[in-house]
């Protein structure tokens, strides 16, 4: 921990003193190679800083990190041509060697950030993808009518300036698009993350500044402060290489982001309202309105945003009849499905088959084991009731320990069958808990009938669960027919 500290500090320092020199050297020296120099050093040492920090770290998947470092070694690369070309020539002639190393460091810090999020997020996690491609339709308008529109209506600009300088901000958009996706998708959160976003948002701040100043001054850019804030770009970079955090950055997450989160409803009412936004913005300054483009781009976010509220529509759903622990279906949804398939059962006469089943001296599993073991065995014993069923059963938590199973159109001799089969597929293999592993066995009690009440078969499979336990545990009881109450 200490040495983690130290270099951090180092780190830190050498971008102190390397900020102040540009900006110093900038108003005192009239020499171009001298006052850039301190850019330089960060530049090349940025790639050296991510190679040690995931040295020393060794997160369990390396493949984000090198293409970092990769990519920074192109960026290091593309920068001393640029100084080169700054140098020897005094100008630019587009497109330079430089532009095509920073265009191949663009499309490998996107290979590292899209390795991240794969790594991160359990599966394509579409709400994310939808709120990413939100932010992008606005932003890709407001890059397009500040950006691109004035670049191409360039005419006195050759066509091959006007390429290269056009794919900077398409390639910005392309980070931006990585960007939020990896700030609003599944994974861990923490120090890495924030340091990571917000070297990604300061480079593509400082960018659209240099393409933007470049467009009013109509040549290349070279200023003290945008070299500043390039510089505390990599040292973020760099700083979240050598965060401890890295070992588990990129760990797969069961657990997602809550949709509505203030801050992820506030960046999509942001970009939102950008459209709207950036036609008063042209109004004022008395620019021609693209009625169509401004147009098109509304109705693209107000489909995104009905498609986000359909997946939070079913979201909710799906939270309101699913167990959260075990990934089954919950009691109100179990309940609910009974009576309509005794409803149905009372009109065609078929049988409804019942399973109560109690998992074996679940106490114990607490009791010596910890709460988090025998929440291990709930999702254990879920997982084999849920695959050792035939399609069509509804199995459902039913509380704490306890699970029923929906078996319809299943008379006795196939519901006793059933009950067995289960109840040796759950004993047929201990549970593994972190090292420990015990035993786990179920007890069931079983019920069927033609045409029944819900509550008269839920009785006589409580029923026989009981008397299940009373004969020894590990073994199912098969109710007796069920009597109609008197009315």
């Amino acid at each position: 921990m200490r040495r983690d500290r130290w270099t951090w500090t180092a780190w830190v320092s050498v971008l102190a003193i390397c900020i102040a020199l540009r900006v110093v050297l900038d108003t005192t020296s009239g020499d171009y190679l001298i006052s850039v120099a301190p850019y330089m050093i960060v530049s090349f040492a940025t790639p050296a800083v991510i190679l040690i920090g995931t040295l020393r770290h060794r997160p369990p998947h390396l493949a984000g990190w090198i293409l970092l470092v990769v990519a920074q070694v192109v960026y290091a690369a593309a920068d001393a041509v640029t100084v080169a070309d700054e140098f020897l020539s005094g100008e630019y002639l587009e497109p330079t060697p430089a532009d095509l190393l920073y265009f191949a460091y663009y499309l490998l810090i996107a290979a590292a950030v899209l390795l991240f999020i794969r790594r991160r997020s359990p599966g394509w996690d579409l709400p994310s993808m939808i709120d990413a491609l939100v932010v992008a339709v606005s932003a890709g308008l407001i890059v397009w009518v500040f950006l691109l529109q004035p670049l191409t209506g360039d005419s006195e600009l050759p066509l091959g300036a006007k390429l290269t300088q056009t794919a900077y901000p398409v390639l910005d958009l392309m980070l931006l698009i990585l960007a939020v996706r990896l700030a609003m998708g599944t994974g861990t959160r923490g120090p890495v993350l924030y340091l990571l976003l917000g070297s990604l948002v300061t480079m593509l701040s400082v960018d659209t500044v240099y393409l933007v100043q470049g467009i009013i001054d109509g040549a290349a850019v070279s200023e003290a402060y945008l070299d500043v804030v390039w510089m505390i770009s990599l040292a973020l970079l760099g700083l979240a290489a050598l965060h401890p955090g890295v070992q588990h950055f990129d760990q797969r997450s069961n657990t997602a982001v809550p949709d509505a989160s203030p801050i992820r409803l506030g960046v999509l009412t942001v970009a939102v309202l950008m459209a709207p936004g950036v036609q008063v913005v042209v109004w004022m300054l008395d620019w021609p309105l693209d009625i169509p483009l401004i147009s098109g781009t509304c109705a693209v976010m107000f489909l995104l945003v009905m498609a986000r509220m359909a997946g939070l529509v079913a979201a909710q759903r799906r939270a309101a009849v699913t167990d959260s622990l075990t990934g089954l279906h919950t009691r109100r949804h179990f309940t609910e499905a009974l009576d309509l398939e005794c409803r149905r059962a009372a009109r065609t006469g078929h049988d409804v088959g019942l399973l109560m089943i109690d998992v074996d001296h679940f106490k114990r599993v607490n009791d010596s084991y910890g709460h988090p073991a025998g929440d291990r065995v709930l999702v254990e014993v879920a997982r084999r009731l849920a695959t050792a069923t035939r399609a069509g059963a509804v199995v459902a938590r039913y509380g704490g320990e306890e699970f029923i199973l929906l078996a319809p159109q299943t008379g006795p001799a196939d519901l006793r069958a059933l009950a067995e089969r289960l109840r040796t597929e759950i004993a047929g293999l201990p549970v593994d808990l972190g090292g420990n592993l015990i035993s786990v066995t179920v007890s069931i009690g079983a019920a069927a009938d033609p045409a029944p009440d819900p509550e008269s078969l839920l009785r006589a499979a409580d029923q026989a669960l009981y008397a299940a336990k009373a004969a020894g545990r590990n073994r199912s009881v098969l109710a007796t027919p069920i009597t109609p109450q008197a009315a």
